[in-house]
């Protein structure tokens, strides 16, 4: 829900304040409109599934006023499928839990998006989040928050999403934070290449050490506090799957290839179909669509690149 109406008041946007932060840190991705941004758009042909399942526990409006009562916008339901701007809240420390048709998997680039509904850039709302391979054990992905927490941040505030990363929340409605498995890899008790559950806990945004969130660095996470609403806290849109462990196989036949590989200018396939095909990045982002078997890619910068044509994806290298 857009903040900006709830408690039935509409307030009007031009009375929203940005806070400006002197610093030199703002180490991470900018927001969708600009280069370099890593954000997800909902109708990416990178998404191949969205969470089935969703389960709630919803947490206070404001967790220094607990006779407010729990927060209570949404469904669960509303957090499955294709993200299209219907929530579910989780309040205060509220989480919830997602399951999926197909476990996923850790494949190039990114393995699954979150997204929230936050109505402009740099209005966030951040969560946690934690996977799980047995559906007991989570494990967090780990978070650094570099917002200063010298001034409180409330309901009418923006902030610099360069600041954030692997936080949920970190994008405007529609685009999707993106988390790459491979961070986790090697960390007992945790299979990258099976997960089957998702858990995503709202960061309380005080800056009160007492109440307060922080992230793997043990700083103090800044987003609007409070907001006693009852569509306070995260805002879950949808859970958006890249990779699964049944489908999107880097190399899924031998009569699917490319050559040159390692290649400098001219691509060939091999295998492939008439159908469209479009390059992704080693962030998982769309970067060039094309069709045929051949195709001049001596525009990318170095690096690795894969081909993708429906659930199929093929590495190559550029140099």
């Amino acid at each position: 829900m857009n903040k900006l109406t709830r408690g039935f008041q509409v307030i009007p946007v031009l009375f929203l304040m940005t806070l400006s932060f002197h610093s030199t840190s703002q180490s991470f991705e900018p927001n969708p409109d600009e280069a370099g941004s890593n954000a997800i758009y909902k109708d990416s042909s990178i998404i191949i599934d969205w969470a089935n399942n969703i389960e709630i526990e919803r947490g206070p409006k404001d967790i220094q006023q607990a006779s407010e009562g729990l927060v209570n916008h949404g469904l669960p339901s509303d957090a499955t499928s294709i993200a299209d701007n219907t929530v579910v809240s989780l309040g205060d420390g509220g989480v919830a839990i997602a399951t999926f048709a197909q476990p996923i998997r850790n494949g190039n680039g990114p393995d699954f998006a979150i997204f929230e509904n936050g109505f402009a850039n740099n209005y966030m709302e951040l969560a946690f989040v934690e996977v799980s391979s047995d559906g007991i054990q989570f494990t967090r992905f780990p978070s650094i928050s570099e917002t200063p927490s010298d001034i409180q941040l409330d309901n009418f505030s923006f902030f610099d999403c360069r600041f954030i990363h692997n936080l949920a929340g970190k994008y405007r409605v529609h685009y999707g934070t993106p988390f790459d498995l491979e961070e986790l890899e090697g960390l007992p008790g945790l299979d990258i290449n099976n997960i089957i559950k998702i858990r995503i806990i709202d960061v309380i945004g005080s800056i009160s050490p007492e109440i307060g969130s922080q992230d793997s660095q043990g700083n103090i996470i800044n987003d609007p506090y409070p907001t006693p609403f009852e569509s306070g806290g995260f805002d879950l849109d949808a859970i958006g799957v890249i990779h699964t462990l049944n489908s999107g196989i880097d190399e899924p036949s031998k009569n699917l290839k490319l050559f040159p590989n390692p290649v400098k200018d001219l691509l060939n396939l091999k295998g492939f179909s008439d159908e469209p095909k479009v390059i992704i990045n080693n962030m998982g982002k769309e970067i060039k669509y094309f069709e045929g078997n051949q195709i001049n890619i001596s525009e990318l910068q170095e690096g690795i690149y894969t081909v993708r044509q429906g659930i199929y994806f093929v590495k190559f290298i550029k140099n």
